[in-house]
């Protein structure tokens, strides 16, 4: 069967017939189909320029097509011309001329009424500025009556508060204040600053160092007392137990 392989020994003596070395066959790699990826790769100048070609061929019968419907426009515009055609009523021609200038009466109509409407606001501006001017003048007339006949206006009152002495104000001294004038006490505040509170050692509740002192005498004093006095009435309860014994 042709599929099927020689033999062995056929194979064997077809390779040593042949021999080594030769020239590539009809089945070398130059023969071999390429891949398309791998030809457009490679061919990729005479791609660009077939493509170029055909673009420019394209472009030209573009502009052909162009003019000759600039041309069919033209005859177009020449035919729907307004003239009566033949074989044409009137009652056609006229419908025709009439949608034809349609457009242009309809925009004149437009611009004319734009016109009419600026000149019908300008007249009502006009007659309301003249209305406003008429009716400004009595108002003006009756307002200086109303300043001649005003009362004068009263004199300003004084201040409520004017006579009382500023926080912040300056004692004025004789002598005059140096450099290098020597202190003989510290400064005395007669009438603390807004907010301050007053001196510690004025605050109730706080005791200096000497009266702390005096306080620990009495309570060792107080609580000695004490003892003495639960002392005592133990001996006075003792005693009348044993006397009741006794008795």
């Amino acid at each position: 069967m042709p599929h099927k392989k020689a033999k062995r020994s056929v194979r064997d003596k077809q390779r040593l017939e042949s021999g080594s070395d030769l020239a590539p066959g009809k089945e070398s790699l130059s023969n071999e189909a390429i891949p398309k990826s791998a030809a457009r790769v490679l061919n990729a100048f005479a791609i660009r320029e077939e493509w170029k070609s055909k673009k420019r061929k394209h472009e030209d019968s573009d502009e052909k097509r162009q003019g000759k419907r600039q041309k069919t426009s033209e005859g177009r515009d020449k035919s729907a011309s307004l003239t009566i055609r033949p074989g044409e009523s009137m009652q056609h021609f006229n419908k025709r001329v009439e949608s034809d200038w349609r457009p242009l009466v309809k925009s004149a109509v437009e611009i004319s009424r734009a016109v009419a409407r600026n000149v019908a606001k300008a007249e009502r501006g006009a007659k309301q500025d003249k209305r406003t001017k008429g009716k400004v003048k009595p108002a003006e007339e009756v307002e200086t009556t109303e300043r001649h006949q005003r009362s004068p206006s009263p004199p300003p009152q004084e201040a409520k508060f004017s006579t009382r002495p500023k926080e912040f104000a300056t004692a004025s001294t004789s002598a005059p204040k140096r450099l290098n004038d020597i202190a003989q006490a510290p400064p005395e505040l007669k009438r603390l600053p807004r907010g301050a509170s007053p001196a510690i050692a004025k605050r109730e509740g706080v005791l200096s160092m000497s009266q702390k002192v005096l306080m620990e005498q009495e309570r060792e004093k107080a609580i000695a007392r004490y003892r003495q006095l639960k002392a005592s009435r133990r001996l006075t309860s003792n005693v009348e137990i044993k006397d009741g014994d006794d008795s």
